[in-house]
């Protein structure tokens, strides 16, 4: 099984260096996100709350808690991620605030994982092309045809 995979990835050490260099920084990518105060929304407990002149109300555990929201609007229901340990770190949901880590954690990975794909087929497409023009081998295409003088 690993020579099959080894035979896949034969010649391909470029998109293998790009492929890596992309995981590490999705890595560190995903490592900063959660240090950073908006991870809340992605691992914290969601609870119901009310929006008042830009302060956040919500209960958690028989206790009101309460922060400060961006703008000054008023709602009666949101949405706010907070974390149980210390529910005074807590956040609105928003679609703005999750599409930022998740492109920056996201795009990185996606264009690894297209790396690995290109470079894992590039054998094969070789050798498919090579065969199309009547080739043998995939070393015959890169050599110059002889010269008519």
């Amino acid at each position: 099984m690993l020579v099959r995979v080894r035979g896949w990835f034969d010649g391909t050490g470029w998109f293998i260096g790009g492929a890596i260099l992309f995981f590490v920084f999705a890595l560190l990518a995903l490592l900063l996100e959660l240090q950073a105060p908006e991870s809340v929304l992605w691992t914290g407990t969601p609870v119901a709350g009310a929006e008042r002149g830009g302060i956040v109300f919500f209960q958690w555990a028989g206790q009101q808690h309460q922060f400060s929201a961006p703008g000054y609007g008023s709602a009666k229901k949101v949405i706010v991620y907070f974390d149980p340990s210390n529910p005074d770190n807590a956040m609105l949901d928003s679609n703005a605030a999750r599409v930022g880590p998740a492109l920056f954690i996201g795009l990185p990975a996606l264009a690894c994982v297209t790396l690995l794909a290109i470079g894992g087929t590039q054998g094969w497409r070789w050798k498919r092309r090579n065969a199309k023009r009547g080739e043998q081998d995939w070393w015959l295409s890169r050599v110059p045809p002889d010269s008519e003088a």
